[in-house]
């Protein structure tokens, strides 16, 4: 559609729905105006984006469980900007995101009731994106393309996908397990109830036609993956970290009580029910309806998100995954949204009336994201990792390596390699064989220049036991001091010029 094209009222609506995404992430640890620390995961990503465009490799020079598309997608921003065009490359997606759930909320309301059941869904959002765990983040525009397109399959008159619909259905799916492999359950719920229905109403040319299509997309989508990992020679090191390591991790939890207890309190969070309790309403009231079929996807889409992070043991932990639930919030919160302006009809000011209901009730995003917000104005963090970087720069030589135990947080501040690919250690990388003995030999042969421990807010070292231990040991011998400002303890070799 041309822009001139475009309505008075559209273009408001969409440059509301960019001040949505602006405002979320706004918040990020990368934002430009304040740089902060990162979450830990983000913290690993950024370190491989930089790498690459230093020359190393994934998963041959860096060990990670994630697909290899979330550290690709940084690098042009990292190339460009560093930090701050990381910082753009997540408003990018999050509009995409916005943007998409707002034309799948269309189906449930008018524009207006589609943005405010949109804007709301988002207002969740903000209770799991206070970590900026990334992994979830860069999944979401992809999510949200692929619910569009299927809600727009089950909603149409004749519930017809045209083929480019489909390819870009298959390259949605297969840039998310890209990102990383569990990221399937959308897909999964919505193609088996489309399977079923097309087996039930006879469709047997239609079907043909979404798989092939889907297919296709899929093929689109891995080949230029598959040719990087195969022509750098990483493709035996991607399928053993994120694929095998990945599924024994996403299966850690195996005690039914363990997982009974991990489901209901992932569906707990910040009210990640409501989506399954409209659901199973919907499937009750709407068995007769022509989008009956899409209530029955949508429900059972759900349950198998929310059944396989219970597998996964993120009932305690983990909260940043609570963002694929998102998706499931759009029809229902423009269906209240919907409900309350037939409710309230004598009322006028209706908008007025629902943003404080949906305030009063999504509450804890609100405060979270306030809580965070208000770092970017005292936060020194992102100073400290700046200045521990220096230090290590201007101690060390060109050809030095560094180690940092436990989580990754200062490799994007210094020009230093990591001594060992074990660039964290400890959750993720438990599941690969043999990951521990080498990163303890790796160290005590390399004999890195620095090694940085991270000082805990009550003064102790964050390390493992299990991990450091030997680690420790070497240090006590043949390590000094070397600064215990910035949030770091650094130590230098004794040998290191």
């Amino acid at each position: 559609m041309r822009i001139n094209n475009i309505s008075k009222t559209d273009r408001i609506i969409y440059f509301g729905l960019f001040l949505v995404a602006f405002a979320i992430v706004f918040n990020s640890a990368f934002n430009p105006v304040n740089f902060r620390l990162m979450h830990v995961d983000s913290a690993v990503y950024v370190t491989i984006s930089q790498g690459i465009i230093r020359g190393l490799l994934p998963y041959r020079d860096f060990a990670d469980n994630k697909g290899p598309l979330l550290f690709l997608i940084n690098v042009p921003g990292m190339y460009l900007l560093g930090f701050a065009g990381v910082w753009l490359s997540e408003i990018i997606f999050m509009f995409v995101s916005v943007l998409f759930a707002y034309k799948a909320a269309l189906f449930f309301g008018d524009r207006h009731k589609a943005f405010m059941g949109t804007v709301f869904s988002f207002v969740i959002f903000l209770s799991f994106y206070n970590i900026h765990a990334g992994v979830e983040e860069y999944s979401m525009p992809f999510i949200m393309i692929s619910f569009y397109i299927f809600t727009k399959y089950f909603f149409s008159p004749d519930q017809k996908t045209s083929f480019a619909e489909l390819i870009v259905l298959g390259i949605c799916f297969a840039c998310a397990i890209m990102i990383r492999m569990n990221m399937f359950f959308l897909w999964l719920g919505f193609c088996m109830i489309i399977l079923i229905e097309s087996l039930i109403k006879r469709r047997y040319l239609m079907l043909v036609k979404y798989i092939s299509g889907f297919c296709f997309g899929i093929i689109i989508g891995l080949i230029p993956v598959f040719l990087y990992l195969k022509l750098n020679g990483i493709y035996e090191y991607f399928l053993e970290q994120a694929v095998f390591a990945a599924a024994a991790r996403g299966f850690e939890v195996t005690s039914l009580k363990e997982i009974t207890n991990h489901f209901y309190a992932v569906i707990d969070r910040n009210y990640c029910a409501i989506p399954l309790f409209f659901g199973l309403f919907w499937i009750i009231t709407k068995r007769k309806h022509t989008t009956f079929y899409f209530y029955l996807a949508f429900t059972v889409s759900y349950l198998i998100t929310a059944i396989f992070w219970a597998f996964a043991g993120a009932g305690h932990e983990l909260i940043h995954y609570n963002m694929m639930f998102i998706p499931f919030f759009i029809p229902v919160l423009t269906f209240v949204t919907d409900l309350v302006y037939s409710s309230f009809t004598e009322i006028k000011a209706k908008s007025a009336v629902l943003v404080l209901i949906f305030c009063l009730v999504f509450s804890q995003g609100l405060a979270r994201y306030l809580y965070d917000l208000s770092k970017i104005f005292h936060n020194k963090s992102g100073t400290e990792l700046v200045n521990a970087g220096k230090i290590i720069d201007e101690n060390t030589n060109p050809d030095d390596t560094i180690i940092a135990l436990s989580h990754a947080y200062i490799y994007p501040f210094t020009k230093r390699n990591s001594a060992s690919k074990y660039i964290y250690q400890g959750s993720g990388l438990n599941h690969i064989p043999g990951a521990r003995e080498e990163f303890i030999s790796d160290i005590l042969t390399k004999k890195p220049a620095v090694i940085a421990v991270i000082i805990k807010e009550d003064g102790s070292w964050l390390f493992s036991d299990s991990w450091h231990r030997q680690i420790l040991e070497m240090m006590e011998n043949e390590y000094y001091l070397l600064s215990d400002e910035n949030g770091y303890n650094l130590f230098k070799h004794k040998e290191t010029p």
